[in-house]
């Protein structure tokens, strides 16, 4: 995955179209597939499923269902290739339920849990039905499996063209009727699903939780769930509507949020958050990358990026973090997503990066994958280090918005300002708050 990886900070620290960056990011950690498959973990077989998810992030949802459904490497990671009428396979059928679209339990419009299930065992077993009949487009050449373009129907009698009624036994249930075909069964299973009333719900708190804060209100939640129901044009699932929606909201801008408000920054996060602040003090002296932006050229290694979210590399379709993980210590309900991957080898490694990038510079690691762009450096002249209370006032809007606390202030100035060399100082500065609390957590 280093290729695609490699593209992927690319893209994130300096790529025109950056909010659409920001929700594929996200949509990605939604709708997973993974590289740790290793029947995908090649980049022609990973980045066709990326372009579906990065040219509908700010389309419709609709769309985004429809064209990950039809997806070669969805349907290689989640077996819907395999799914038959005479031997199904459910798993795609239970994911997209469960974690694509409307979730384990109908749910009310501010998110709160009815406490009923959106759906039950049968239920799987008819949307698997729906969905049967699907194979890889044909092949380049011989051995060569096409995962750039779409799936195409199997052979008729591998579809299951009888009724079927999705959602059965709930209050939304549907019915298919029979005589479809493969291509038919699917528009109209994704109809339904699409139409079921969690999914702006489900969809737009998971995005919330992504973008914004790992606690939203249920009246944050309500509003973004309205967004998605109508964009005020009568238009349902308008990816636009609900980022706006989302980014927008009071709650989104409150300069003085309530104390639950905010959340953990993940990994990748932190480091291109970090970068994109710092974006003119970055750059790579080796490196073989097209990648060019004022103030920063090059890429890095990707090696030492993980930290527990290694990008396109899941652990299981279920993300890296679950959306649901209690917050440590917390008594009250309180969830914190990121704080699932967050551990002493991980906090530790944070710390680490943001030394080795700021301090000491990542070193130009030639062998044994001199292919893979690193020597990424931090020049500590673009930043006026001669005052030492300028200097951490100014690192304060950059990096913290003017938020910093009186008590991290003092304690950065005072370390600072025994450190004679003002290039050293400037480096010992942007670290201390890099990995401080304060930046590593959202608000």
């Amino acid at each position: 995955m280093w290729q695609l990886q490699n593209i992927f900070y690319q893209n994130a620290l300096g790529a025109p179209d950056q909010l659409r960056q920001r929700i594929f990011f996200a949509l990605n950690q939604i709708l997973v597939t993974s590289g740790q498959d290793a029947m995908i973990n090649r980049t022609h077989q990973m980045s066709p499923y990326l372009r579906v998810l990065e040219q509908n992030a700010l389309g419709n949802f609709h769309d985004v269902l429809q064209d990950i459904s039809l997806n070669g490497t969805m349907g290689r990671y989640l077996d819907n290739i395999d799914n038959t009428a005479s031997q199904l396979n459910e798993n795609y059928a239970r994911e997209i339920m469960q974690l694509f679209s409307v979730g384990l339990f109908i749910l009310n419009d501010d998110g709160t849990s009815t406490g009923n299930p959106t759906y039950d065992q049968p239920g799987v077993v008819e949307l698997t039905r729906a969905l049967t009949g699907w194979q890889l487009a044909a092949q380049f050449s011989a051995g060569v499996p096409n995962y750039r373009d779409p799936l195409r129907p199997k052979a008729a009698a591998q579809h299951d063209s009888g009724s079927k009624t999705l959602f059965v036994n709930t209050p939304y249930a549907q019915t298919i009727p029979a005589g479809g075909t493969a291509q038919t069964d699917l528009e109209a299973a994704i109809n339904i699903i699409f139409n079921h009333p969690n999914v702006g719900t489900f969809i737009g708190k998971g995005l919330i939780q992504m973008l914004v804060t790992s606690n939203p209100s249920g009246d944050y939640v309500r509003r973004v769930t309205q967004a998605f129901n109508n964009n005020g044009s009568g238009v349902r699932g308008d990816m636009q509507a609900v980022v706006r929606a989302i980014l927008l909201d009071p709650e989104a801008r409150n300069p003085s949020p309530n104390a639950t408000f905010g959340k953990l920054k993940e990994p990748v996060l932190q480091v291109t958050n970090l970068m994109r602040a710092l974006r003119g003090g970055f750059s790579t002296d080796y490196g073989l990358s097209d990648f060019s932006l004022v103030g920063l050229n090059g890429s890095f290694n990707t090696a030492y990026l993980a930290r527990g979210e290694d990008v396109f590399r899941s652990p299981t379709v279920f993300n890296f973090f679950p959306p649901d993980f209690p917050l440590p210590g917390d008594t009250t309900g309180l969830v914190g997503p990121e704080f699932g991957i967050l551990s002493t080898t991980t906090a530790l490694g944070a710390i680490n990066l943001t030394y080795r990038l700021v301090v000491t510079d990542l070193p130009q690691v030639l062998t044994p994958y001199p292919y893979r762009p690193n020597g990424t450096q931090f020049d500590p002249t673009t930043l006026d280090g001669s005052d030492p209370n300028a200097l951490v006032e100014n690192l304060n809007q950059i990096l913290l918005h003017g938020s910093m606390t009186d008590d991290l202030r003092n304690l950065v100035v005072n370390q600072v300002s025994g450190v004679s060399d003002v290039n050293q100082r400037v480096r010992q500065a942007v670290f201390l708050i890099a990995s401080s609390p304060a930046y590593q957590v959202q608000r």
